[in-house]
């Protein structure tokens, strides 16, 4: 199939005209202010009341920002009560468990004050779908695309921001269908509404000290009763070691979820679904969209991340600013870490500089020394839809940048920030024909 290529200098669809004349006329830095198709995330947490700090882990979390590489696609329910999804017992999965690791999942996780959360959370995947299915949150995203009203009119104008498309165009293309707006519409549904994602999370709270004293206790138990499990051993002696005395820790445990859509997906909603001013009212196609099992949410994987605080760097703070900031980092650390498994959740980010290579993506995506990238170039088919060609593979040099929350204050407080010049992007090395906006994607 042939592939039409273009340069920092020609306008493709994904960019304005208006954009690429700032670029030309005033430097390659203002290839930031060009509109790249990012995912969109929802995210939500469990109300678990019954934990330590539950009130001011969810204001936290309803509070924070929602990451800056992502679209903000959040719906206005942010958290959910678990219990009030029963799951009935012949639905439940059930497992055997060896009575040797229960005894040892149970002694770890009272002598670890629940850092390593060993609670029964076999059922959680099927409530997390109980609950989208009673809250029709496939459909709450669908129809957050498409701008839809009370009467049930939709529009273009969202994905036309923040695709860089024509909503006009586009709008014509549903009911003329026409080869230009059948094309992006199917270019839209592939490069935006497919990459639309609900991470649903479940915090848990606990002191260091608290960390520290049980993990003492957990060591001496299990050579009096488990000390032939070593793999249990080793792995309370690594939570002593991977805490610091003083602070707190949040742990986050989530699940990904993406929404499914597809050209089968999209032919329907158009054809049985969609309906704006120009076309009439139909009460029929609005009920049909109310009441379908269309839209689903797919479950893409799970992990867990954790996020400490030393109060001694923050000695202004209160305790529940300190978790605050620790909920945020744990939300940041999680996101990270679904994004490093899971290639389809992996987010891209425009190349900065050219000289040096650089780009704003730091600690808070997950880089490390050993991290990679592959570069790639935005092309359109001959059927107008975008595709990406590699062009290079880049890895971290020399400067990563700590972009954590607080980091700046952090560094301030232990008297860091006066010893060197203002970090405010990774440095890269690599080889290739680069030139600023081309994409960059982190590879496993």
């Amino acid at each position: 199939m042939r592939t039409i290529t273009f340069s920092i200098t020609l306008i493709c669809i994904l960019f304005t005209p208006e954009l690429f004349a700032q670029i030309q006329n005033k430097g390659s830095k203002d290839v930031q202010s060009v509109v790249y198709r990012r995912s969109s995330i929802y995210t939500l947490m469990l109300d678990d009341a019954g934990l330590v700090k539950a009130d001011t882990i969810k204001r936290s979390f309803e509070a924070s920002p929602v990451p800056d590489k992502f679209n903000d696609h959040n719906l206005s329910i942010r958290s959910f009560n678990p219990l009030e999804y029963p799951i009935p017992e012949e639905m439940r999965q059930t497992k055997k468990d060896n009575v040797g690791r229960s005894i040892g999942k149970s002694l770890l996780s009272h002598t670890t004050g629940g850092l390593v959360d060993t609670t029964d959370v076999k059922d959680l995947p099927l409530i997390i779908d109980k609950f989208f299915k009673d809250n029709k949150i496939a459909q709450g995203l669908v129809a957050k695309w498409f701008n839809r009203d009370d009467a049930g009119y939709f529009n273009m104008d969202l994905v036309a921001q923040r695709g860089a498309y024509n909503a006009s165009e586009m709008q014509a293309g549903v009911a003329k269908a026409t080869v230009r707006g059948s094309s992006l519409l199917a270019d839209a549904g592939e490069e935006l509404i497919n990459n639309t994602f609900v991470v649903v999370s479940r915090f848990k709270y606990v002191s260091k000290e608290e960390i520290m004293g049980a993990a003492k206790r957990a060591l001496n138990l299990l050579e009096e009763y488990g000390g032939a499990n070593a793999q249990l051993f080793a792995k309370v002696g690594k939570v002593a070691a991977d805490v610091g005395s003083k602070g707190y820790v949040i742990q986050a445990s989530s699940y990904l979820y993406k929404l499914k859509w597809n050209d089968s997906i999209a032919a329907v909603f158009y054809e049985n679904y969609w309906m704006d001013p120009s076309y009439g009212y139909s009460e029929e196609k609005k009920l049909a969209f109310d009441n379908t099992d269309l839209f689903q949410l797919e479950l893409v994987g799970f992990d867990k991340a954790w996020a400490d605080l030393q109060s001694t760097i923050f000695t202004q703070k209160t305790e529940d600013d300190l978790i605050r900031i620790a909920t945020v980092k744990a939300i940041d650390a999680v996101i990270a870490k679904l994004q490093k498994e899971h290639d389809v959740f992996k987010t891209k980010t425009p190349l900065y500089t050219i000289e040096p290579l650089s780009a704003k993506i730091g600690l808070k995506e997950g880089i490390t020394k050993d991290s990679k990238y592959e570069v790639l170039e935005q092309t359109i088919d001959e059927n107008g839809r975008t595709k990406y060609v590699r062009k290079g593979i880049i890895r971290p040099d020399k400067q990563i940048w700590d972009n954590r929350y607080m980091a700046d204050e952090e560094r301030e407080a232990t008297g860091e920030a006066s010893s060197g010049p203002v970090v405010d992007r990774t440095l890269f090395k690599g080889s290739g024909k680069f030139y600023p906006g081309m994409l960059i994607r982190q590879m496993k």
